[in-house]
């Protein structure tokens, strides 16, 4: 694989790396690492322990990385890493490096996989050439928008996951409270994201007087399913914060060619996405409801997607200049 390409997934908790190439099935992604990030101390240091598990030394790299990049360099979000393009240049002898946001790759991988690759979640029909919104929670929320060109497809990211969060009921107007106190400032990313998901879990024991028990996200899901009220309702806020945020970021970009849900959390909740209440979250806007009646929302169920997204979009640069 001479001529892959070093891709990269950098994440709050994990990193994963492949070796990606294009081939007349598409892009196909060989010698796959996952470290965690509790194991390493930099980036470096993870790229590191994965150039010790394979033979190969690629000369061209891309990483896509949960964080804003500027200038070729980007500290995580949710972990204190800082990457520099010219530094991991430099350190492992890498002719052309780039640094993007993990969303932009996410966004970038779509047109890159068939339709199966595709779970519906609410029906819809979207209209050709639109732009498409990409989002979801995993450690924290992604957005980005995916738009169509003459050059192929171009990618709009930014921070849309730290949005304020916009309460629609009672609960959701306590749980706002109790955030806002503890926080400062009430993020969409805050209430549905893995990186909150304790102090919604805190807020919620306030609220319902409960003790605080140490639980897994897993375990919350078995007591919900167990017929725990308190965290079928813990459930349930997420996953209308997730369907509001996505609402109000669809209409704000008009992504009326559809919304893609990414993200383990978005995987693990799904059927409480699919419900009425949800569908509601995302449609109902005022005078503005019939704008999102008929957008649809899908599922990317491919875990490959930011490293497949990452040598799409290295790919598309280098092609065009």
């Amino acid at each position: 694989m001479s001529d892959a390409v070093l891709c990269g997934d950098v994440g709050g908790t994990n990193v994963r790396f492949a070796l990606v190439q294009r081939t007349t099935r598409g892009f196909v992604a060989d010698a796959f690492g996952k470290f965690s990030n509790d194991d390493h101390a930099s980036f470096d240091d993870a790229l590191a322990a994965y150039f010790k598990t394979v033979d190969a030394r690629p000369i061209q790299a891309c990483f896509a990385v949960a964080g804003p990049v500027r200038d070729g360099q980007v500290s995580l979000t949710n972990r204190g890493w800082h990457l520099a393009e010219t530094a991991l240049a430099g350190r492992f002898g890498f002719e052309s490096v780039r640094l993007i946001n993990d969303f932009t790759a996410m966004a970038r991988s779509i047109p890159e996989f068939p339709e199966s690759a595709f779970v519906p979640v609410l029906p819809g029909v979207a209209i050709p050439g639109a732009p498409v919104l990409v989002a979801g929670p995993g450690t924290g929320l992604g957005v980005a928008t995916l738009l169509r060109d003459d050059g192929g497809h171009r990618v709009l990211s930014g921070e849309g996951g730290h949005a304020a969060y916009a309460p629609r009921d009672g609960l959701e107007f306590q749980l706002a409270t109790v955030l806002l106190r503890e926080h400062g400032y009430v993020s969409n990313e805050l209430v549905c994201s893995g990186s909150g998901l304790s102090s919604v879990y805190s807020a919620f024991c306030e609220i319902y007087g409960r003790n605080r028990e140490e639980m897994s996200p897993e375990d919350m899901r078995a007591r919900a399913d167990a017929g725990d009220e308190m965290f079928a309702k813990l459930i349930e806020v997420r996953a209308h914060c997730v369907m509001s945020a996505v609402g109000d970021l669809a209409l704000a970009n008009g992504t009326l060619g559809g919304v893609v849900l990414v993200g383990g959390v978005t995987e693990r909740i799904l059927d409480y996405l699919k419900t009425p209440s949800a569908r509601a979250r995302f449609v109902e806007r005022g005078p503005m409801r019939d704008f999102l009646a008929r957008c649809p929302v899908r599922l990317l169920t491919e875990p490959q997607a930011p490293l497949i997204g990452a040598a799409a979009y290295f790919e598309q640069e280098r092609l065009n200049g």
